[in-house]
């Protein structure tokens, strides 16, 4: 049962329920709309920006990147991320100001990349790792990402975290282990630049085949919970996340990397 059963600052923070402090790593993102037709080119301009973050890796200032691009295109929304996963804001910083340095000493780049893409819809988001578990993707895998986004009620965090370390944490450590996914994740914004409360329950599969596993393993986990309790936990569920908030979508890697 994932987490959808089946499937900053500190005071924002406290008032969505969760810890400042309880993280594992931050993961920048940088989102853009792109025509489909130019996502080729956009990603192959992205590359270039690769030499820079292996240096950053080498040093253990970046713990993995990569650039993602939606399988399934909503009208309106961004469709192609830039993402780096750092191991606190201090990495953070010299990540962005590495970035900044390259773009600062190569404009054509910039320039190109704009004329790619909407710049008034880019949209930058830093992600606090909350959960995670993982195995190595091997080099040169493409990954697909699968992402189950929800909103929490003001001040349910922590009951949210409880749900899915007691019911979803069990089922994704042995898909983990069974080799069936390469990694899960549960995610929240650390600075808020939306309203608060997103949770981000993300997996990253060998390929779109995993999602059927996946399913089948949350269906017999279900099956094993008595009756009485899978009622307790839909009706918390129901009460903890914000009523229509709740959204799936689906990326495939074109670059991914890890230390």
């Amino acid at each position: 049962m994932r987490i959808r059963v089946a499937a900053a600052t500190t005071l924002l923070l406290a008032a969505a329920g969760l810890s400042a402090q309880e993280y594992k790593s931050l993961v920048s993102v940088a989102t853009f709309k792109v025509p489909p037709s130019k996502e080729g080119a956009f990603v192959e301009k992205g590359k270039a920006f690769v030499p820079v973050l292996d240096k950053l890796m080498a040093a253990g200032t970046v713990l993995a990147y990569g650039i993602d691009i939606d399988i399934l295109h909503v009208p309106g929304e961004n469709n192609v991320a830039f993402w780096v996963m750092v191991p606190n804001y201090d990495a953070a910083e010299k990540e962005d100001q590495a970035v900044d340095g390259f773009l600062e000493a190569n404009p054509d780049l910039l320039r190109d990349l704009s004329s790619l893409t909407d710049m008034a819809t880019h949209r930058d988001l830093l992600i606090r790792v909350r959960e995670e578990g993982h195995r190595s993707v091997p080099a040169g895998a493409k990954p697909v990402g699968d992402f189950d986004t929800v909103r929490v009620k003001p001040g349910r965090g922590d009951e949210f975290m409880d749900l899915f370390r007691k019911y979803d944490k069990p089922v994704l450590e042995k898909l983990v282990a069974d080799g069936v996914i390469y990694a899960y994740e549960l995610d929240s914004e650390a600075v808020h630049t939306m309203e608060p409360g997103l949770m981000w329950t993300i997996l990253t599969m060998p390929g779109l085949g995993a999602k059927d596993k996946v399913n089948a393993a949350f269906a017999e986990s279900e099956k094993k919970i008595p009756e009485g309790e899978r009622n307790m936990i839909e009706k918390v569920y129901s009460d903890i996340v914000v009523p229509g908030s709740h959204r799936d979508s689906l990326a495939v890697s074109q670059i991914f990397k890890q230390k």
